[in-house]
């Protein structure tokens, strides 16, 4: 005989059971398979907004086509680019004439750790697939290797399963707080907060491209003896960035940088690693930048005007 506390037990997972494919359900029905490189289907993609489909940009290799074919709950359609962000890993497509729902969305800045969270995608054959983890991480913003802003970490507990790249990712309601990509982390999956997404959405509709501050250098961090202004030696040991290649004719070298220099600050902000170069360039597109950096073991200073990164860029 079956006690009353294990009944209990298994009627609450049974519930728990069905409400969580109750949920899938509902989100399901704003979900898409997308083809992506030699037309396989490489991921998924979420009605963001009426008409309009987003997904992971990676899926599409470097070139993704002017359009694509996505796999929807009553068969193919085709669709059409808008524009890609490899920096926060999203692509924007358009829906014409189609009648599917938007997802529901709920604020990225409520997830905690702990926090069940919901993938739902799409096979290519547009079979519903679904995955169930929880938020491992949150904190504040950060910048992806290729230099995107996203406005809030949340890592998943976890990598993301093939396919669902792309996906949306849903609270316990059925509420989405962001999009799914295996292409920002070796080791977890990340979600890209609501907040970005439809930050670049909206860029991306009205410009084609995600506007971001370019230099046309590669460069790494070393350990400079010295402060800004100073003979090298004079001063405590700190960081710098050494410039290690250029790109031809880019804003860094029609200012005159050279490979082997070292950049210690922009306008007066050090500049100790990347994410502190992006940041002080952040605000400054076309406009012109005093660089302070040394070269040959002495101060020196450039004045650089800050160009707009190109979407086939792979440096700062």
């Amino acid at each position: 005989m079956t006690h009353g506390p294990e009944n209990a037990n298994i009627g609450a997972l049974q519930a728990l059971s069905e409400s969580v494919a109750a949920t899938v359900g509902r989100i399901e029905r704003s979900t898409v398979a997308v083809r992506g490189r030699r037309r396989h289907a490489l991921g998924s993609g979420v009605v963001w907004k009426p008409g309009v489909l987003v997904t992971a940009a990676h899926i599409f290799g470097r070139a993704p086509a002017a359009a694509s074919i996505v796999t929807a709950p009553d068969g193919a359609i085709d669709v059409t680019l808008v524009g890609t962000d490899a920096p926060t890993d999203l692509a924007v497509f358009r829906l014409p004439g189609t009648e599917l729902p938007a997802a529901s969305l709920a604020e990225a800045a409520d997830v905690r750790a702990g926090q069940l969270a919901l993938l739902v995608g799409r096979s290519e054959e547009g079979e519903v697939t679904a995955s169930l983890t929880m938020v491992n991480r949150t904190s504040g913003a950060w910048q992806t290797w290729l230099g995107g802003r996203l406005d809030r970490l949340i890592r998943l507990d976890g990598g993301v399963h093939e396919g669902l790249s792309g996906s949306p990712v849903a609270n316990a309601s059925g509420a989405v707080f962001g999009m799914a990509t295996s292409a920002l982390s070796r080791s977890y999956g990340i979600v890209v907060p609501e907040s970005t997404v439809s930050r670049v959405v909206e860029e991306l509709l009205a410009k084609g491209h995600v506007a971001r501050a370019f230099l046309g250098v590669s460069a790494q961090p070393v350990a400079v003896a010295g402060t800004p202004g100073q003979v090298p030696g004079e001063g405590e040991v700190s960081s710098g960035l050494l410039i290690t290649s250029l790109q031809p004719g880019g804003p860094a070298a029609q200012a005159g940088v050279l490979v082997g220099d070292i950049v210690v600050d922009v306008e007066q902000h050090r500049a100790q690693s990347l994410h502190d170069l992006r940041h002080s360039l952040a605000d400054n597109i076309g406009k012109t930048v005093r660089v302070s950096l040394i070269r040959g073991g002495l101060p020196a200073q450039v004045s650089v005007t800050v160009g707009q990164w190109p979407t086939e860029a792979r440096v700062c």
